[in-house]
């Protein structure tokens, strides 16, 4: 009788939630009827595709996704990714909801603040492509969840887990590099002021190390080289193509190919895919070593010589993730593959060659027993095609996420742990692809958890207040008449204690 009492009670104060995610369920199933059995994202899921066939990598973007395809191809079926990719999408809202809950947020504050990421039609195309956003995105929520599930509490296992996390999130894309040393640094000022102890901030390091310093070791071992990609000059190089001016610059004679060309500039990141970019003409094509270095060196003097220039360009793509409708950037084409209406459209022909020598649609059918285009289905796509139009998260909307969060942890004096890391790692998922390569719609999406979490925990209300109650009555009740035998508790963490607050740290 006592499980059926605590499981009504749950279901009294969760309702609310529990319609949210019923929804977002039927929203999931709707789209895996509606666009079979996966979508491609071009040159991408083909590399990653490759990737996980062979397991050899590709110089030009970390292949840990691949890893995934890898994992899953036993079950010879591209469906199960997508259904897998849905929960993820369905995981990292009910942890919102979770982390909110333990932070005193209403039911209904904390279920808004899962909504963009359950219902947004932009992570419901990516949950549906063969592309690593939201197993990257869920990455991310892994670690904020063991960081901030049980507020004021650091424990190397917690810290090591999270770090872990983020490591991983570096093999599936690299700004996840920047999120483990962004909580690296959190970790070492609060050891030195002695609120994390020693063991858990090098439990941290350590196992953020572990997945970052294995795929780097994986990837030497077929391109000898130790590292992640062979392409980080060649994305640098491809930003100092919306500003470069090489006669400020004066590159040596062996960079001087890597100038841009006279006329109009190009969105940065399209110098390094067209059919006329300077780096064909180098032996060994776009990603060879020699490339790769050239390109770094040029787009390390070209920063060091117009800053300003670098600064304007970075700073215009980094105010594209705030425009109120959806830039066209950095072409059509690219921007077309986010939308369901082209959803079976071949953005690569089938014959195309892949990493280890195969094409796109022999390796479909060694994966899955037969070349897996995308077929979609009526009338299911055509009431996503209408849903995408209208229900989305406005990058306006977004910004005023970010700007909300910054100013409730401000005005609220909330911890750098406790609300300022979903906030950084917000704004640094939009911040560091403009300031390293180029702005991409699909970007956006994964910056949308992470800020949504920030804006609602910079707004929890102060220790003391039941969690997740629905309505002041409910609280009362259940407070007021506890189970007969039980004994009464608080609604504080068990790390915590009366005059705890959740900033503790």
């Amino acid at each position: 009788m006592e499980r059926v009492r605590l499981a009504a009670a749950g279901v009294r104060r969760h309702w609310l939630f529990g319609l949210v995610l019923a929804a977002a369920v039927a929203l999931r199933v709707l789209t895996m009827l509606a666009f079979r059995p996966v979508m491609w994202f071009g040159g991408d899921s083909a590399s990653y595709l490759a990737t996980g066939l062979r397991l050899i990598p590709d110089p030009s973007r970390v292949g840990g996704y691949g890893f995934l395809l890898w994992a899953l191809r036993p079950a010879g079926s591209f469906a199960v990714l997508a259904g897998l990719q849905h929960l993820m999408g369905l995981a990292i809202g009910v942890m919102i909801y979770h982390l909110a809950c333990r932070w005193r947020l209403p039911a209904w504050a904390a279920a808004l603040a899962a909504v963009p990421v359950l219902f947004d039609a932009y992570e419901l195309q990516l949950e549906t492509d063969v592309v690593p956003d939201v197993s990257f995105c869920l990455m991310i929520f892994i670690a904020l969840y063991l960081l901030l599930r049980s507020p004021g509490e650091r424990r190397p296992a917690f810290t090591a887990g999270a770090a872990f996390a983020l490591g991983v999130s570096a093999i599936l894309w690299p700004v996840g590099l920047a999120l483990l040393a962004i909580l690296l640094a959190v970790l070492l000022v609060a050891l030195l002021v002695r609120r994390v102890g020693v063991v858990a901030f090098v439990a941290a390091v350590i196992a953020g190390a572990v997945p970052v310093a294995g795929y780097a070791g994986w990837f030497g071992l077929h391109e000898h080289q130790f590292t992640l990609t062979r392409s980080d000059g060649v994305f640098l190089w491809s930003r100092t193509m919306s500003f470069a001016d090489c006669a400020v610059i004066k590159p040596p004679p062996d960079e001087r190919f890597l100038c841009p060309p006279a006329g109009p500039r190009l969105a940065a990141s399209l110098y390094i895919w067209d059919g006329n970019s300077p780096l064909l003409r180098e032996p060994g094509g776009r990603f060879s070593a020699r490339t790769n270095s050239l390109a770094l060196n040029f787009a390390l003097r070209a920063i060091a010589a117009q800053p300003g220039g670098y600064l304007t360009a970075a700073g215009h793509d980094f105010a594209l993730s705030f425009y109120w409708d959806r830039p066209v950037h950095p072409d059509a084409g690219i921007v077309d593959r986010y939308q369901f209406v082209y959803a079976a459209t071949a953005w690569v022909p089938a014959t195309m060659r892949t990493p280890g020598g195969g094409t796109v649609a022999g390796d479909q059918a060694a994966y899955a027993g037969r070349p897996s285009p995308t077929r979609s289905a009526a009338p299911f796509d055509s009431w996503l095609v209408a849903y995408q139009r209208y229900v989305y998260l406005r990058g306006t909307l977004l910004g005023v996420l970010l700007l909300a969060a910054a100013g409730g942890l401000i005005a609220r004096r909330r911890s750098a742990i406790a609300g300022g890391l979903p906030l950084a790692f917000a704004v640094t998922i939009l911040l560091v692809p403009p300031l390293i390569a180029d702005f991409d719609l699909r970007y956006l999406v994964p910056a949308v958890p992470a800020a949504c979490l920030a804006a609602a925990l910079a707004f929890a209300p102060a220790a003391g207040q039941r969690r997740c109650t629905t309505s002041p009555a409910a609280t009362e009740s259940s407070a007021a008449s506890p189970a007969p035998g039980s004994v009464p508790t608080t609604s504080l963490p068990s790390s915590s204690t009366p005059t705890a607050s959740p900033d503790s740290s």
